[in-house]
């Protein structure tokens, strides 16, 4: 477990150390790469500048952390670590835009952005990761310390995870980052979303719940399977094959429409 998180700390570092490499000027491919930082060099470049000290400053802290061997603790500390880079990097980025908006004068008549109701969709989310933190608490006792969290085209289990790891952080990271992204939904800008195009803002919302719910479905079955021995070739196909279906399906809308 040691060598994982070392692994993985020199990830979040060469990440920060790319990132803060490429920092003076926007490209497609290395980078905090938002909407707000498209829109200015400045707000690339502070942003790029934050960010890529912060994720080596993070890769260094869960490389020490790692040669404890908790690598329960480890995990929590790139939960935790990742999700507050992200937010101060959009706060860096957004505000940066926003002061040189103040400073220039504006041509013509301003048109406020339109936005989209994302409560629906945060709600819905919301309430499907309660429904497994429920279950999870009744069932927590019935686990076993060390649960199946990966199964194979016939059922069976073929990667194990500690049971605080692959029952409640890994399930609460992967679904708080749809919903964070969805969150972000209210400001188009963010996801580099054409101005006004408010259809493409609604596809995505939907792809992101679709997911969201498809991984309900997985993390449910993976609960049952560990607390409840139950196992279902089928049911696991399903979630596979509407996994597919759905985001192919929503794929195909979002690409028609912005083409």
């Amino acid at each position: 477990m040691a060598y994982e998180g070392i692994f993985i700390s020199a990830i979040i570092f060469l990440t920060g150390m790319l990132t803060y490499l490429f920092r003076d000027k926007p490209n497609m491919a290395i980078g905090f790469r938002i909407g707000y930082t498209f829109a200015s060099e400045e707000a690339w470049r502070k942003t790029n500048e934050f960010a890529g000290k912060a994720f080596m400053g993070l890769g260094v802290i869960m490389g020490l952390m790692s040669l404890l061997g908790n690598v329960v603790l480890v995990t929590l500390v790139m939960i935790i670590g990742v999700s507050l880079i992200i937010w101060k990097g959009y706060i860096i980025a957004k505000e940066t835009v926003e002061l040189e908006d103040i400073s220039e004068p504006a041509e013509g008549i301003v048109m406020p952005l339109d936005k989209v109701d994302v409560k629906p969709y945060i709600l819905f989310q919301l309430a499907l990761i309660a429904s497994y933190l429920i279950l999870l608490a009744l069932s927590w006792g019935k686990m076993p310390d060390t649960v199946a969290t990966h199964f194979n085209a016939l059922g069976s289990p073929d990667r194990f995870e500690p049971k605080s790891l692959g029952a409640f952080l890994l399930p609460l990271m992967a679904s708080a980052f749809i919903l964070a992204l969805t969150y972000l939904g209210r400001d188009p800008i963010t996801l580099r979303i054409p101005r006004g195009n408010i259809k493409v803002v609604r596809i995505i919302l939907e792809l992101l719940t679709i997911i969201q719910l498809l991984l309900w479905g997985a993390f449910v079955y993976s609960l049952l399977y560990n607390a409840y021995n139950f196992s279902s070739p089928a049911v696991l196909s399903a979630i596979t094959l509407g996994s597919i279906g759905f985001i192919l399906a929503e794929t195909i809308r979002l690409v028609r429409e912005v083409i």
